[in-house]
């Protein structure tokens, strides 16, 4: 009887481990479904590539894009597809490596440097290139060439081409060279040409 009572225990032990194991392999395939779920509501937003100071100019180069699981309690993160409406903008605070870019983390007016003024014009198409946007270096300069102010380094903080396809724009200038420019916009003798990379390097 004793040995019927031991086989008895046995059996009732295995068939509780037979059904842990099976509650298991059940718990497993909830998790795994409950993960591919997770995966399935990621979404593309921008996220900062790297360091860039309060006050500079973002460029292409400073943001990528990562997924991240969407929660609607999260707001204020930009979506992927606006990644290039992001570049000139200026950074309104430091931004750090692998942080997510929100609204507020960013400028739509160019914040002038510790030497600089904002100086406008208006010009005539055929005086500035075509494509010009906030954040180009450019160079301004007198349409005579026989004129004695030399080529003046600008950034662009502000460009809107109208109707009639002048250019309507806003450069930082070297307060150096501020009066100089602003001379030349006001009796129409200026011109402009973006900077090339190279140049600038």
């Amino acid at each position: 009887m004793n040995a019927a009572k031991g086989t008895r225990v046995r059996s009732k032990v295995h068939t509780q481990w037979l059904a842990l194991g099976a509650a298991l392999v059940v718990l497993s395939g909830v998790l795994v479904a409950w993960g591919l779920s997770q995966a399935a509501d990621r979404v593309q937003v921008v996220q900062v590539a790297r360091e860039v100071k309060a006050g500079h100019v973002l460029e292409a180069a400073d943001l990528t894009v990562a997924g991240v699981a969407y929660d609607g309690a999260v707001h204020g993160l930009v979506p992927a597809a606006s990644l290039q409406a992001l570049v000139g903008r200026v950074a309104a605070i430091d931004l750090t490596p692998g942080a997510l870019v929100q609204v507020g983390m960013w400028s739509n007016v160019a914040a002038l440097g510790a030497h600089e003024q904002r100086v406008g014009a208006v010009l005539a198409a055929g005086r500035y290139p075509s494509g010009l946007a906030r954040g180009d270096a450019a160079v301004a300069a007198p349409i005579d060439v026989s004129a004695t102010m030399a080529p003046v380094d600008v950034r662009v903080v502000d460009a809107e081409v109208g109707a009639d396809g002048n250019l309507s724009v806003t450069f930082a200038v070297d307060q150096a060279s501020a009066v100089a420019v602003a001379q030349l916009a006001a009796t129409d003798q200026l011109v402009l040409v973006v900077r090339s990379a190279e140049a600038g390097s």
